[in-house]
């Protein structure tokens, strides 16, 4: 199974994944074999990519951090969350189910990596998002030794972080241009807005609240809405903070494009210290895999090779597999190639 990029995939090509909507519906089903209408309709959602089984990686298997099963689930519950109805369409109870369940998978596979990229559209981020952030949040607690009262607290705060966008237009939400300062100001109520519709309809703990309040509160002081800094910011709301910037900038929205997993993780260290807490960074980097599995890289020989296995504690050192003649090249303990290097992801 390999990533190929949606200008790429050809009809005859079988799907190697599931892909579901933002409501966790099935659209396509992992084996299909593309035809001209299921391509067409791949590129009228504005999937960026898409997972394909062929010969050349039929024996790459990308382990995922929690099951497929559960990632619907947990998106159709942010879905119905998100509708924007007086009702609450969920006791919290069953909110409280699908948090443990999301603990107990990554705790389950606290071996791997971050190694897959999301396929999703931009109409359903929101949803992806939610569940994205949640789940890469509860691996970085996870990495820093939370006990599990800390991680369900973590958890349900990262999953509901962004609940307040239910009150912001989506107009709004989806510009394609510069925000107006009305617009702006709409945006940036988030935060305060998901804070209140939570205390006014979930009894939660306090450090929840608090949390999706100041999941945009930046390390040096310079976020919202409450300009707090460092140690003064909850813990959770850090580690949200990065999981949140690391998501959006790997999806591609209707204002800007998805950057590779190379470069989210680039700016991110480049602000480490301001935006991000400097030792969650550090955390954060042996949990995502900079050029993920099955996915295509250059070689700075001129050569071009899918990612076949990642080493945390050398993420720019992956196993690759050189196209089309199969060699297998280990970067972390290959002496022969020590002075080969990836430039570039290809996605």
């Amino acid at each position: 199974m390999r990533y190929m990029p949606i200008a790429r995939v050809e009809a005859g090509m079988a799907l190697g994944q599931d892909i579901y909507n933002g409501e966790g519906q099935l659209i396509l089903g992992r084996r299909l074999v593309l035809n001209d209408d299921s391509l067409q309709q791949l590129l009228q959602l504005g999937f960026p990519g898409i997972y394909i089984d062929d010969e050349f990686t039929e024996d790459l298997r990308i382990e995922q951090v929690i099951r497929p099963q559960l990632k619907r689930e947990a998106l159709k519950m942010v879905h119905d969350l998100f509708l924007d109805n007086k009702n609450i369409p969920m006791e919290q109870h069953n909110l409280q189910e699908i948090v443990m369940n999301v603990m107990d998978d990554v705790l389950n596979s606290q071996d791997v990596m971050c190694n897959m990229l999301d396929i999703k559209t931009y109409d359903d981020y929101v949803y992806f998002h939610s569940v994205n952030v949640a789940v890469l949040s509860t691996m970085i607690g996870a990495a820093c030794n939370m006990n599990k009262e800390e991680l369900n607290i973590l958890t349900t705060s990262a999953l509901l972080h962004d609940v307040g966008k239910r009150f912001v237009e989506e107009d709004v939400l989806n510009v394609r241009r510069a925000l107006t300062e009305e617009e702006r100001i709409m945006i940036v109520q988030h935060p305060k807005l998901g804070y209140e519709f939570l205390k006014e309809n979930f009894d939660f703990l306090p450090e929840i609240y608090n949390s999706v309040l100041e999941h945009h509160e930046w390390y040096n002081g310079c976020g919202y809405p409450m300009r707090r800094s460092g140690s003064e910011i909850p813990i959770y709301a850090r580690i949200i903070k990065l999981a949140d910037v690391y998501d959006a900038l790997t999806s591609k929205l209707p204002y800007h494009e998805a950057v590779s997993p190379s470069e989210a993780v680039e700016y991110i260290m480049a602000n480490a210290g301001a935006e991000f807490d400097p030792e969650l960074v550090d955390v954060f980097l042996r949990r995502i895999a900079v050029y993920p599995v099955g996915c295509e890289v250059s070689l700075s020989d001129g050569r071009t090779a899918v990612v076949m296995e990642n080493y945390k504690e050398f993420v720019l050192r992956p196993k690759v597999k050189v196209i089309p003649t199969g060699e297998i090249i280990d970067l972390k303990a290959d002496d022969d190639y020590r002075s080969l290097t990836i430039l570039e992801l290809i996605v």
